[in-house]
């Protein structure tokens, strides 16, 4: 179980903390603080992640930032509904059912948010990935091989076999690590069904292939569809979706 912290300075961010960890404090949560020699992630995160190093260890700490349409409304905030229903609260216990079924995907280390009346701030830290490097990478560089892409595609049906649906499988959201083993990354938006449908399952994959080709639009049709088709296969390993 985690401990929560909760305070009462308006400055001061309400805190949700593993229990194997030190205890969290607020500047975990500034990549600002020279604490935490914090480095820009490149791939993904809209520019509002970093690799940190901590009382912690090692870990990513990620702020929850707007996309689309609604950024240019508001870049940062979301609307209150409780503290169930906050992203880095959600996403912190969604990730500690995952660890729980053994499946590959980070610690979650602490969540925060900042309410503000009828507004509130938000940010994760979890745990790094060691030597990682994005599916999406591969893809623009051209490289990676079938027994890797079928692995990570063996990796997303365990997820789906547990329930998830991922709120955006996307080729920057799956790492290799240093043993060339496959993890899914940034829960945000994501729900643990009891069982997930052939549908939204479908969908998850298509989401996937989508990015694929976005990101390696520069690279050959029949090199995309070799990553398309490790992937499925993999996928088929452990699922039923073909």
């Amino acid at each position: 179980m985690a401990h929560q912290i909760t305070t009462a300075s308006s400055d001061a961010p309400a805190m949700l903390g593993a229990t194997a960890m030190p205890q969290p404090q607020a500047w975990w949560f500034d990549p600002a603080s020279p604490q935490l020699s914090a480095t820009p992630v490149q791939s993904g995160g809209r520019g509002s992640a970093w690799f940190v190093h901590g009382p912690f260890g090692d870990g990513v700490l990620r702020h929850y930032r707007r996309g689309g349409a609604m950024a240019k409304l508001s870049r940062d905030r979301y609307l209150w509904g409780g503290e169930a229903r906050v992203r880095s609260v959600a996403e912190f216990r969604l990730l500690e059912a995952l660890q729980s079924r053994g499946l590959p995907a980070p610690a979650p280390i602490a969540a925060a948010y900042w309410r503000a009346g009828a507004w509130y701030r938000a940010a994760i830290i979890v745990a790094k990935i060691a030597d990682a490097r994005t599916l999406a990478s591969t893809i623009v560089a051209g490289m990676g091989d079938e027994p890797g892409w079928h692995a990570a595609g063996a990796m997303i049906a365990r997820f789906h076999a547990a329930g998830l649906e991922h709120g955006d499988l996307n080729a920057h959201n799956i790492l290799f690590d240093g043993n060339d083993k496959p993890w899914l990354i940034d829960f945000d938006k994501s729900h643990l069904h009891a069982t997930l449908d052939r549908r939204k399952a479908e969908a998850n994959l298509a989401r996937l292939e989508r990015s694929i080709r976005k990101v390696g639009g520069g690279q050959s049709q029949a090199y995309l569809q070799r990553v398309i088709a490790a992937l499925r296969a993999g996928y088929r390993t452990h699922g039923d979706i073909a």
